[in-house]
């Protein structure tokens, strides 16, 4: 399944990458497409060279 790029909300959490000092919370009413958004990010940690046990 392709998912629609949601790049307004990739921009402001893409700086969070590497922080790890911070916890992210992504939040929203049902079936707003965060679990789809964590495919996302899911997807360009992956691409960027992150482990997949991380």
């Amino acid at each position: 399944m392709e998912l629609y790029k949601r790049e307004n909300y990739l921009k402001k959490i893409r700086a969070f990458y590497d922080e790890t000092e911070i916890i992210k919370v992504i939040t929203g009413v049902r079936r707003c497409g965060k679990s789809s958004l964590m495919k996302m990010i899911e997807t360009e940690l992956l691409e960027k060279g992150v482990s997949e046990d991380n």
